[in-house]
This record gives structure tokens, sequence and C-alpha cells, in this order.
């Protein structure tokens, strides 16, 4: 079993679960994960695909895709979620030890390893090992436009709602 680790970056971060072990339908799956967006050209996109190739002889299932170009976000970004059993390491520009609460929305270098398995049809899973923040948050700016027309702010609060939430 061949584990080849790579960094790779910068890139997108996107559904960071580094604080907890990340829940699916109310279960722990008990890991750290994290998926990272490439964009078209990123250099790290080819390097990952011969990191797969040589876990596993390119067989089974790939952990690296393409997003759909019709798709409503991220359009044609490459995409690959990573996961630990343990704390993953996070640091800043400057090497300092940072909050897993500051990767969310940011640019990112990630430290992956890809590894072959040989359940069901088998494949390459993908752990995290570190991350570098290379610019805190994201760079898009959001123009949500004018508040909704008719919509009166705080007008919610009072709904006489039985409900304590």
């Amino acid at each position: 079993m061949k584990n080849d680790q790579l960094v790779v970056g910068p890139c997108q971060v996107r559904f960071p679960h580094l604080e907890e072990t990340e829940r699916f339908q109310d279960v722990d799956t008990g890991k750290y994960t994290c998926t990272f967006l490439f964009d078209q050209d990123s250099d790290s996109v080819p390097a990952m695909k011969k990191a797969i190739a040589t876990a596993n002889g390119g067989k089974g299932s790939n952990p690296l895709s393409q997003i759909a170009e019709d798709a409503e976000y991220d359009k044609g970004m490459w995409k690959v979620k990573a996961k630990s059993k343990f704390r993953v390491k996070i640091i800043n520009a400057l090497g300092e030890a940072v909050t897993p609460d500051r990767v969310a929305g940011s640019v990112v270098q990630a430290v992956l390893a890809f590894v072959p398995y040989q359940m069901g049809t088998g494949g390459v899973t993908v752990y995290l090992n570190a991350i570098r923040i290379l610019q805190e948050g994201s760079d898009v700016d959001i123009d949500f436009g004018p508040i909704p027309e008719g919509y009166t702010p705080g007008a919610d609060e009072e709904l006489n709602d039985p409900l304590p939430f």
C-alpha cells in the first residue's frame, strides 16, 4: 500500500468540519473533514491526478471530481474532500498555530495523503494532514441587493409564536 503525500494549493475551503468531527444524518463520522476547490488551471489538479493514479493505478473510486459547468455554484472547479481521524494542524502564513474556526472561506494550502482502499470497488481516499491559511475569509464580494420589497425588519418578532425558538 503506497502513501503518496502532496502539498496542494492555493485552493478555496468549503464545508470545513475541523472543530468537531463531521456528522451525517445525526451520525458522527468520527472524522475531521474539509472540501477543497481548485481553479481549472491549478497546478495542483494534475499533481493530484498523478498521486491518485500512483496510489491505486487509477482503479476504482476517484476522490477528485470537476463541478459541472451548469452547476449553480463553483462551475468548472475541481473538488476533493479530505479527512482525518485526528485534529488537523492549522497554521497561518507566518507559521503560527491558529484555531480551526479561521479556515472557513479561506484560501489555503493543504498537505494531503492519497491512500488506496480495497472495499467495494476500491479506490483512493484522501487524508488531511495539515492546513496553511494563505488568506483568511472569502475575497468574494456578495451583493445581496436592496432589502426585499414589503419586508419590515423586526416584523417577525411581533408574531405570537408559542415555540421557544
